[in-house]
């Protein structure tokens, strides 16, 4: 886990809420591929939550994934998006660890 790149991928409002919004599950999913307790989510389903073009979207989840912050599942057609919570966790403890304590 890279906390800068974690810090830089978090740094950009729309990335923000598109991982708070799977964090607490308001995106809602169309692909029927989703389990809710598995907070994730298509392209599709955050295009439709955000109102943003497709492209747009893509590269906000390809910075989030290349930070390691959501993971990809292929589901028959569909990619889906997950929040990779132990990393959420680990990042956590590492900037209170290097700043706070």
């Amino acid at each position: 886990m890279d906390p800068v790149k974690v810090c830089n991928a978090l740094g950009n409002e729309t990335r923000f809420q598109i991982v708070k919004a799977l964090k607490e599950r308001t995106i809602g999913t169309c692909c029927g591929k989703i389990q809710y307790f598995e907070n994730g989510a298509s392209v599709a389903d955050v295009v439709q939550a955000t109102g943003l073009a497709q492209s747009t979207v893509s590269q906000h989840l390809s910075v989030l994934e290349q930070a390691g912050i959501i993971q990809r599942e292929k589901r028959g057609q569909w990619t889906c998006f997950f929040l990779n919570t132990a990393l959420l966790e680990e990042f956590c403890a590492g900037i209170r660890s290097a700043i706070i304590e």
